[in-house]
């Protein structure tokens, strides 16, 4: 019981928090990265949309504060992956829509404790570039 209240209460911190988080520059790719709901839902479900564990939920919530901060100070560009995916979990047709999605990680080590962060940068087609997820290395 006191492990769901700790997370209740996390879960609604990083909540508001997370949508204060403003757009930040990222020097290394030289452009704006967003933080949308997409990023904020990622880090409590799997991208088929089934829910993260929640000690895992509570993990990477927890690393949130160090997103900002990898953004701003990688100084480049760990991974670069474009595939095609579906995005979604809506059917047009019978047939899940596929689009261009591009993926590049960044790494830095950030905070007090000096710690080594790796954040997931997401575009999907012609979309602007937002937070995908975080997690240490």
């Amino acid at each position: 019981m006191l492990f769901k209240i700790r997370y209740n209460l996390l879960l609604e911190k990083r909540r508001k928090e997370y949508k204060l988080f403003n757009r930040a520059y990222c020097p290394c790719l030289s452009q704006y990265i967003n933080f949308n709901s997409n990023g904020f839902n990622h880090l409590r479900f799997k991208v088929d949309g089934t829910p993260r564990n929640p000690k895992e939920q509570m993990y990477k919530m927890g690393l949130l504060p160090l997103v900002i901060p990898v953004i701003k100070n990688a100084t480049q560009i760990q991974e670069y992956r474009p595939i095609m995916a579906p995005i979604g979990r809506k059917k047009i047709d019978g047939k899940k829509n596929l689009k261009e999605v591009e993926y590049w990680s960044l790494i830095a080590i950030v905070g007090k404790r000096k710690t080594k962060i790796k954040v997931i940068i997401r575009k999907i087609g012609t979309g602007k570039l937002h937070f995908w997820s975080v997690f240490k290395l």
